[in-house]
């Protein structure tokens, strides 16, 4: 029992000092880091440009470590790396007492307080359609007809019949029950023609040597492994529209799924602080355009996110302002107060509830069987990119 444990412990702290875990931890601060500094910026830079004086523009939370700055600003390094915040002056629209300084924030009118605040999502969809534009830009578009995509594994799910039986990525598909395959069109075909309850027999290439194996499946006829993407080289004013059209899907592909979960009453899929942790960890070995492309991704999820109209955050706040413009003045501090509170505790709901669920999906996915398996043909991040745009542009 005791060397059980003890060889339990050993090999977290391997683990926890490995260089695969410092690598994954170093590329989570900097996504996250990045995603959140650039939110921030966005709100420092729309002070800069409606004239409100910022107190302090903070890298990190927490302990300061370092400040710098003569002027008006204080620039300050924090000891949590996890984001930033602007403090900018008199920000506390609301208040009833006079406003003496003209470069408060709380002395601007209300469409440019709800500018200020929009600023931080609007820089993150900038970041956003840089990072996607660079991605496009250097590999290109994934080609999105099957019957030009080889008949390649890009990846092997884990616990599938694929890696059970000995299916490695770039195992070249031959033959599907007996019947040659050229394109990936053809491959699913075949799978997909295969008799409920037969297995799969699947003739391919590995390192240089033909083997033949006849794969077990579910109802599902599923093998259980994504294509090798195929990608064409494209210009800039076409990676420009790409780019642009990846900041549009994914916040629409984000708004409708939660809409139709609501709609049939259905909780949302959400992952929380451990899952995106863990997203964000696997992307860093996946190499630099997935995890660059995966940076965008979280890039358009924060700045949606923000804009959602619930006090606390940034589209509460213009919610807020949008009504005192309708309505000539101010809301109640107390309203504020009161909104902020009920705000506070939904989004505290809303992680706890998020956590629950990465946990119980880490539980699940480590007890599933391997008969269970639901997924074949994953499409990676990159696949996505406007392969309906690609078509309509050819």
């Amino acid at each position: 029992m005791i060397s059980s444990l003890s060889q339990f412990l050993i090999d977290k702290l391997v683990w926890l000092f490995s260089w695969h875990t410092l690598v994954s931890a170093l590329g989570i601060i900097f996504a996250l880091g990045l995603v959140v500094i650039i939110h921030e910026l966005g709100h420092f830079l729309a002070c800069r440009l409606l004239d409100i004086r910022v107190e302090e523009f903070s890298i990190g939370f927490g302990k300061l470590l370092k400040k710098w700055g003569k002027g008006e600003t204080q620039y300050s390094l924090r000891a949590i790396p996890l984001g930033g915040y602007v403090k900018p002056a008199g920000e506390y629209y609301a208040r009833e007492a006079e406003i003496k300084d003209p470069r408060e924030f709380a002395a601007k009118p209300w469409y440019a307080r709800a500018f200020m605040v929009f600023a931080g999502a609007g820089m993150n969809y900038v970041l956003a359609f840089v990072i996607f534009f660079f991605v496009i830009i250097s590999m290109g578009i994934p080609q999105s007809n099957p019957t030009k995509i080889p008949a390649v594994i890009g990846e092997v799910l884990e616990n599938s019949p694929a890696q059970e039986y000995g299916l490695k990525q770039g195992d070249k598909i031959l033959a599907i029950n007996q019947n040659q395959v050229e394109n990936w069109k053809e491959l699913v075909k075949e799978i997909a023609a295969t008799p409920e309850g037969k297995a799969v027999l699947v003739k391919y290439e590995q390192e240089g040597q033909v083997f033949t194996k006849e794969i077990p499946v579910g109802k599902d006829k599923k093998l259980g492994f994504a294509v090798e993407p195929v990608y064409e080289q494209t210009g800039p004013f076409k990676a420009i529209k790409v780019a642009g059209y990846q900041c549009y899907y994914w916040t629409a592909l984000s708004l409708t799924t939660i809409a139709d979960k609501l709609w049939h009453h259905q909780a949302p899929d959400m992952a929380g602080p451990i899952g995106i942790f863990e997203i964000v960890g696997k992307g860093v070995h996946s190499g630099w355009e997935d995890y660059f492309f995966l940076i965008g991704l979280i890039s358009v999820a924060i700045g949606m996110f923000n804009l959602f109209p619930i006090p606390i955050l940034d589209g509460g706040h213009i919610v807020f302002f949008i009504i005192e413009g309708i309505r000539g003045k101010r809301v109640k501090e107390s309203t504020l107060a009161k909104a902020s509170s009920v705000g506070a505790i939904f989004l505290l709901s809303l992680v706890l509830y998020a956590t629950y669920s990465d946990i119980m999906r880490i539980k699940n996915r480590s007890i599933k069987p391997k008969t269970q398996i639901e997924q074949t043909e994953q499409i990676s991040p990159e696949q996505e990119i406007s392969l309906n745009e690609a078509d309509a542009s050819n």
